[in-house]
């Protein structure tokens, strides 16, 4: 009998391990389907390896150079693994500003935090809140890029400044799950295409301590 438990004992372990195996395969055949499709996305899209043996998708949108790479936080495992986009390059914003969408935890730049908060009604049941060091208007494009999408996004968030644009959005191991990666890469595409800020003339010096600059 004990001979029987133990063979029985092997026989589970090969299934659960099989399963396992299978389960890790479909997900990195997926990972490695989303980002062939993310280089036909990009413009002069290339696939490479870095130094630590994972692979990330460069290429452009725009004047904005795009990478497009898996990240993972153990500080945050309900939503690790995680496709991040990193997109550098001039993008036609006065004030840094964060997005973050149907509940994303964590933030991008953490400073982000400090700001004012603006939350928008839902975009198709997606709760959005939008953070900025003044409060963003209802007509931001920021906002408008995001509606645009609708549907189409998922849990994820967004930070734009002058010169980056940064991305964070579940990875899933069902292909038609990472769809909303898709969604915020039309989202940066469209801000990549925002006319140049005009130059303003300089703001006075803030009162400091009570004390207003000399000549007020």
């Amino acid at each position: 009998m004990a001979q029987l438990g133990w063979i029985a004992g092997v026989i589970v372990a090969v299934v659960v391990l099989t399963l396992v195996g299978r389960r890790l395969g479909r997900a990195a055949a997926t990972r490695a389907a989303v980002m062939e499709e993310v280089r036909r996305t990009l413009r002069e899209g290339t696939l490479e390896k870095t130094d630590g043996g994972t692979m990330r998708v460069r290429g452009r949108l725009g004047p904005l150079e795009v990478t497009v790479d898996l990240q993972r936080d153990a500080r945050r495992p309900r939503q690790s693994p995680m496709w991040r986009v990193t997109a550098e390059g001039p993008v036609g914003l006065d004030q840094p500003i964060e997005a973050r969408i149907a509940g994303w935890e964590g933030w991008i730049d953490p400073w982000m935090q400090l700001g004012e908060t603006l939350s928008v009604p839902g975009i198709d049941g997606l709760p959005l809140t939008l953070h900025a060091d003044r409060t963003p208007g209802a007509d931001h494009p920021l906002i408008s890029a995001l509606k645009r999408q609708g549907e189409r996004l998922g849990p994820g968030a967004i930070h734009a400044r002058h010169d980056l644009i940064r991305v964070e959005t579940r990875c899933s191991p069902r292909l038609e799950e990472n769809r909303p990666l898709f969604a915020y890469l039309q989202v940066v595409g469209e801000m990549a295409e925002l006319p140049p800020v005009r130059s303003r003339p300089a703001a006075p010096p803030s009162p400091r301590h009570g004390v207003l600059p000399e000549g007020s």
